[in-house]
This record gives C-alpha cells, sequence and structure tokens, in this order.
C-alpha cells in the first residue's frame, strides 16, 4: 500500500518550549528515507533551531520500512505561536515524494499562566472580588480560545497569532492585570 502520508503535533504543559511531532502516516514507501519539517509563522518566517542553517528541519529516517523514529521533539517555542506545519517525505536525492501540511495552536505556556490563576484563585477565593482580577482572567481565556478556533475553523495562523500575542501582552503584563 503506498503511503498516505499523516502527522500530529502536540505540547506537554511541563515543556511549553517543546513541540512533539509524530508520524502517523500509513502505508509505505522505502524509496523514502528522510522527512523535513517546516514551521512557517504567521510573520512568514520560518522558526527552526537554534544554529539550524536552513529554513527546515531534517527528520532522518533510519528505518525505511516502519519509518523510524516516528516521533521527534523540537525545541523551537519561546511563547506561544500559531504555526502552519509541513512535513515532507523524500528520497536520499531529496525528491519531494508526499507532503502534508496542516495548522496549530501551540498555546502551553499561557494555558500554564491560566491554570497558575486557578490555583491562585483556590487559595484565596477572595481573589475574584478584586476589582477586574475574575473580568483580566476571563479575557486570557477568550484570547487563547480564539487562537485554537482560529486554528480549528479556518487554520488561520494570522488571526491565531493575533490572539496569542494579546494573551502574550496579558501574561507579560500580569502585575497590572492580576
Amino acid at each position: 500500500m503506498p503511503l498516505s502520508p499523516n502527522f500530529s503535533a502536540s505540547q506537554n504543559s511541563g515543556l511549553p518550549n517543546v513541540i512533539n511531532l509524530t508520524d502517523t502516516s500509513t502505508g509505505s514507501d522505502t524509496s523514502i528515507t528522510k522527512r523535513r519539517i517546516y514551521l512557517l509563522q504567521a510573520n512568514g518566517q520560518y522558526l527552526v533551531p537554534s544554529g539550524t542553517t536552513t529554513n527546515y528541519i531534517e527528520w532522518n529516517i533510519t528505518n525505511v520500512n516502519t519509518r523510524e523514529p516516528l516521533s521527534i521533539q523540537l525545541n523551537v517555542l519561546e511563547k506561544d505561536a500559531a504555526l502552519s506545519i509541513t512535513v515532507q517525505w523524500l528520497t536520499s536525492s531529496n525528491v519531494v515524494i508526499e507532503s502534508k501540511t496542516t495548522s496549530y495552536a501551540f498555546t502551553a505556556y499561557s494555558e500554564t499562566f491560566y491554570y497558575g490563576l486557578t490555583q491562585d484563585q483556590i487559595a484565596n477565593p477572595l481573589l475574584v472580588s478584586a476589582t477586574d482580577w475574575y473580568e483580566n482572567k476571563m479575557i486570557l481565556r477568550v484570547e487563547i480560545d480564539s487562537a485554537n478556533q482560529a486554528i480549528i475553523f479556518a487554520s488561520d495562523i494570522f488571526s491565531a497569532q493575533a490572539a496569542l500575542d494579546r494573551a502574550s501582552y496579558i501574561i507579560e503584563n500580569s502585575n497590572y492585570y492580576f
């Protein structure tokens, strides 16, 4: 059965700087010997790990029958980001056999901060009585949800990044909001 390209991307709240990418393709093509990952940001720039001289990340295949390794961790995020991710499956001669592009909103930085607010609220229930505290918490939630909705509904990394930037602003200036 020929290769049907697919992949998934995720984050872990404990490592918000890392994107976990997993090759979930079905089928096989033994002419495919490597993959390339392109992480396109909303500003049109490609995101790559420090020290990378190309606009893509190499994802080598050590077993052509199983496409191993199936997962890779990319330490590339300094803040939340909306990305259009393209994975290419290539031959040893760099001929692209298959390609797939999917958009994602990586929100672990904001979600971690938001959970911290929830913990603060449990520790001090009177916080919700404070001027604007609860309202600002809800604004942060709306921005996170807006980013996710922009991706899910329209694969719109531009609107998603704008929402994430607004959430980051609240977090970076949290002493004024909370």
